[in-house]
């Protein structure tokens, strides 16, 4: 019995992140720096444990299939028969290749039931051609198991966006999400940080928004020494249009749920280029996120920046705010499901329900209303998500106009549509991105403007 070392790293990620309830991309670089696989073998072992993760509903339904009494299988064998269901399924690696594998890879964590495993497995072989056990064009069911996500999920997105875009997104989500980078004016110019990304091996290639680089070769660039000086920062295409809205030239902002603050950091920069900085006021209920914050404006060089820690549902108890009516703009940045960026976060989609939804998009409209308090006369409130969730989107910021009672409309997007966000803008002027193959992920931007 030799399991493969790729194979061997693939199910260490998979037995940690069941056990921990971790993310997977923290997981795979902790198992993979602990290994120092070579090039080919990191790469296979991160397309087993990403597509596992990912199709990990699938790959059940398929083991269970095959099962009298699926519950009764211990959780180190099912990682074992995940992955080499995965390799049959979605990689189509030869049946026998993949049965063997995985008979070994039950056996080193089971020995007792590699029988059981070789069963299973051949079972599943068989079904390969028929996979996925129905017609994705016309059937729900075979349209979730075809690209890996709960069927609930399948069936809200069909409804909202229509088959034909939605099975585009669904497959996009397979796919491995294109790494962009934002080049930070504070730190050096664009010339100096395309210079370093090229010396770092990124294969740097300027894209949209302005200040965006998509890069084509991504290990490259998160480990090449751009990044690393703060001259490059990691953030996807469609998150930068956000900030971009927040252009008040020697004005006050505020980012409500600031986080580390790459938005933050990148709203001033909006202003500057506008025409001045300004006063930038980050808030965040965590106080450790507040001082991570503080610590990374200044590594960046990011000027004008002060932290405030408060809770964004209740900005008027956050001491430390502007006070309420006097800003010229608020990013509310706001939590939400992540359905926009489920590439990125392959266990993600298994851990998400319609009950976290609603309960987020209440969450959103408590946030939003607090943001607009802050809000004077002739500035705007820009609202943003990283999911496509109508819930958390569309119904949020419609409900937030319809109680303003006419104190809010809707305000012009700044820097966009651009041609690689064709057809992004919503009938209602919103800005919508969809995860697309080769593309950006899904982000929701809306400028509200108050009128009165």
């Amino acid at each position: 019995m030799s399991v493969a070392p790729a194979r061997r790293a693939a199910l260490a990620v998979l037995k940690r992140v069941r056990e921990r309830t971790a993310f997977g991309p923290e997981t795979l670089d902790a198992v993979l720096r602990a290994t120092g696989l070579d090039v080919r073998d990191t790469a296979l072992a991160t397309r087993l444990a990403y597509g596992a993760l990912q199709t990990i509903g699938t790959l059940d339904e398929a083991i269970d299939r095959c099962l009298d009494r699926p519950r009764a299988i211990e959780p180190p064998v099912r990682d074992a028969l995940r992955l080499s269901a995965y390799e049959l399924l979605f990689m189509r690696t030869p049946p026998r290749a993949a049965v063997h594998e995985g008979v070994d890879m039950v056996r080193s964590v089971r020995s007792q039931a590699s029988g059981l495993a070789n069963a299973v497995l051949r079972r599943i072989a068989a079904d390969v051609d028929t996979f996925p056990w129905g017609d994705p064009a016309t059937d729900d069911s075979a349209l979730a198991r075809a690209t890996g996500h709960p069927l609930w999920l399948v069936q809200r997105w069909v409804e909202e966006l229509g088959r034909e875009p939605a099975t585009e997104m669904l497959r996009a989500d397979l796919e491995p999400a294109p790494l962009y980078l934002w080049l930070n004016p504070f730190k050096g110019s664009g010339v100096e940080t395309m210079d370093a990304l090229v010396a770092d091996g990124a294969q740097p290639e300027l894209c949209a928004p302005p200040g965006c680089v998509v890069a084509g070769e991504p290990h490259s660039a998160v480990r090449g020494a751009a990044v690393a000086r703060g001259l490059a920062l990691v953030t996807d295409a469609a998150a930068q249009v956000a900030p971009l809205q927040c252009a008040a030239p020697g004005g006050v902002v505020v980012d409500v749920a600031a986080g580390r603050g790459t938005k933050t950091a990148q709203a001033q920069a909006a202003c500057v280029a506008a025409g001045g900085e300004s006063a930038v006021c980050a808030l965040d209920i965590h106080e450790f996120k507040a001082q991570v914050l503080t610590r990374r404006m200044a590594e960046l060089h990011v000027p004008g920046v002060t932290t405030v820690v408060g809770d964004g549902t209740d900005v008027a108890a956050a001491s430390g705010l502007p006070p309420l009516g006097s800003a010229d703009a608020v990013l509310l940045d706001a939590p939400c499901s992540g359905l926009g960026s489920l590439r990125r976060r392959p266990e993600k989609r298994w851990r998400v329900s319609p009950e976290d939804i609603d309960r987020l998009a209440v969450l959103q409209a408590r946030m939003l209303e607090q943001s607009a308090l802050l809000v004077r006369v002739g500035g705007r409130v820009v609202y943003s998500t990283c999911t496509v969730s109508r819930r958390e989107n569309h119904d949020v910021v419609t409900e937030f106009l319809r109680q303003s009672g006419g104190a809010y409309v809707t305000g012009p997007l700044a820097g966009t549509p651009v041609e690689e966000f064709a057809g992004t803008v919503t009938e209602e002027g919103w800005f919508q991105s969809v995860p697309a193959s080769g593309g950006p992920d899904g982000h929701f931007v809306a400028v509200l403007e108050r009128v009165r």
